[in-house]
């Protein structure tokens, strides 16, 4: 982590938010043992995608994108979004993989939209330097 930037685990869930000096974005770490086991990360995000649009979770959500990537090894996807939340837009990149011992993983960056180019550097270094236990 980013000297200053310092872990709280959620209490209701299997995850990790991160926060520090210089941005007002978070990181989430979040693993899981998921309620429908799933393999491809890609097909993952856009199930998803189609259940909070369903359910209307994100209010005024708009896909940037939902592209595979090559994570580790294994077989990831970035779902890359914008939505507002609490009067605020935010911007999230979410990614999503297995490790290689098959547990769920994914690491999501979010951040008020307007500091987007300047803040995508934080997720680019913890995409890089996460290494699962």
């Amino acid at each position: 982590m980013p000297e200053g930037w310092r872990p709280a685990k959620n209490p209701d869930r299997d995850s990790i938010a991160i926060k520090g000096p210089g941005s007002p974005g978070t990181l989430i770490v979040e693993w899981t043992v998921p309620d429908i086991p799933w393999d491809d990360p890609e097909r993952h995000w856009l199930g998803l995608e189609k259940e909070i649009r369903a359910k209307g979770e994100f209010q005024q959500y708009k896909r940037v994108r939902i592209t595979p990537v090559d994570y580790l090894g294994v077989k990831a996807a970035d779902w890359e979004f914008i939505r507002v939340r609490g009067g605020q837009t935010i911007h999230v990149i979410n990614r999503g993989f297995h490790t290689a011992d098959g547990r769920p993983y994914a690491l999501y960056w979010e951040t008020p939209h307007a500091r987007w180019t300047r803040d995508r550097h934080y997720f680019e270094t913890f995409a890089r330097t996460f290494k699962p236990l």
